[in-house]
């Protein structure tokens, strides 16, 4: 089986600056065409972080402007995105994330289910962990603070997920939790982790980057280092997940 191109992105976002941080999206999917199968980026991606008194303006419906704009790019550049958004729905408000297939069609919808602190009165917890079927391998998604308790992870683990795609807000200086974590719940489960993370200062927070990929016996593959833009080529082995079930279950 071929082996799956994943290049994870770790970029400088602006809490609140829907126009830059998806103009900065939409020109990483652009230069990808060719270079990628899936590109992974961190949480609430196009708004930034919201806040109790601005998410009423930034949350979007996934058929609204920036989904669409995504599912757009995707489909011309020929590459799958999975990212982090505010959503709004109905007068509900989730922290989201997608999944982007190729042909511009949302293949997996999750809502985050730990909400940290600066998720709360902002959004409300999603209740479901859904996977889907990508290129052969059954991909799930969890986000930032999902990654530090076992259940979410190991509700993908009991689905056979091969692939766990983590879109990040980890900060300053609490990214250590996530350097260690990530490779454990990839080990627990015997998957990949992709995980996403933005570096530079927010409303709020500073953030940690710290972006990495580790496999499904727990190693940490590839990281980058400190907490600088950049971007991290990978390739994911699609027998690796097999053979570590077969190492760790017999």
């Amino acid at each position: 089986m071929t082996e799956h191109r994943i290049r994870i992105i770790q970029p400088r976002l602006r809490d609140g600056d829907i126009a830059g941080n998806l103009a900065m999206t939409l020109k990483t999917i652009r230069a990808s065409a060719g270079q990628a199968d899936l590109l992974v980026f961190p949480e609430t991606c196009i708004s930034g972080f919201p806040r109790p008194d601005n998410v009423a303006q930034l949350a979007e419906p996934l058929d609204g402007p920036s989904a669409t704009a995504l599912r757009e790019a995707a489909r011309q550049a020929g590459v799958a995105v999975a990212i982090g958004l505010a959503e709004a729905d109905q007068g509900r408000r989730f922290n989201a994330g997608l999944l982007i297939d190729t042909d511009g069609q949302v293949l997996l919808h999750y809502r985050k289910t730990m909400l940290y602190d600066s998720d709360q009165g902002v959004f409300e917890a999603g209740e479901r962990w859904p996977t889907c079927e990508w290129r052969g391998l059954r991909l799930g998604m969890l986000i930032c603070f999902d990654i530090e308790f076992a259940a979410p992870a190991r509700a993908l683990g009991a689905q056979g997920v091969d692939l766990i795609v983590l879109m990040d807000g980890m900060m300053h200086p609490h990214g250590h939790i996530h350097r260690h974590a990530v490779p454990v719940r990839a080990m627990d489960n015997q998957c990949y982790i992709a995980m996403a993370n933005r570096v530079g200062p927010g409303d709020s927070y500073a953030f940690s980057g710290g972006s990495q990929f580790a496999d499904p016996f727990g190693q940490t593959l590839a990281r980058i280092a400190g907490d600088a833009e950049g971007l991290l080529d990978v390739r994911l082995d699609p027998l690796a997940p097999g053979r570590a079930r077969a190492q760790y279950r017999g």
